[in-house]
């Protein structure tokens, strides 16, 4: 599927970002681009990526911003500064978590939020 000028430029921002980012973080990145989109057309591309399965939503604990990855990262996890909002992503994964699981429950899958300061807030 051949991406569209404002499509690529959205997929390029997310494929450079440290972690996921929202409509408004994409538009930010976007700001210095000759050619600037409107937020419209930045939700069109990350609506063309969500249905192409080219991004994923990420969605965090208590927060109801969407933000969007490209969906090639593979399973990981995300670290939210409390403070400023940024969200990056986390490599590893804590492991064996079925000991947690109550019994006759099956575990299908995780996802691990760690929340705190980032470098910049710290």
């Amino acid at each position: 599927m051949a991406l569209t000028p404002a499509q690529q430029t959205v997929f390029d921002v997310l494929s450079d970002a440290e972690g996921p980012l929202s409509a408004a973080e994409v538009l930010a990145e976007l700001k210095n681009h000759a050619k600037t989109p409107g937020i419209a057309t930045v939700y069109r591309a990350l609506n063309a990526g969500l249905d192409s399965g080219t991004y994923v939503a990420v969605t965090l604990p208590g927060d109801d911003t969407t933000r969007y990855e490209p969906a090639d990262r593979g399973h990981h996890h995300h670290f939210a500064c409390t403070q400023c909002e940024r969200v990056i992503d986390v490599a590893g994964c804590p492991g064996r978590l079925s000991p947690l699981v109550p019994d006759g429950f099956t575990l299908t899958g995780h996802d691990l939020t760690l929340f705190g300061l980032c470098d910049v807030c710290a």
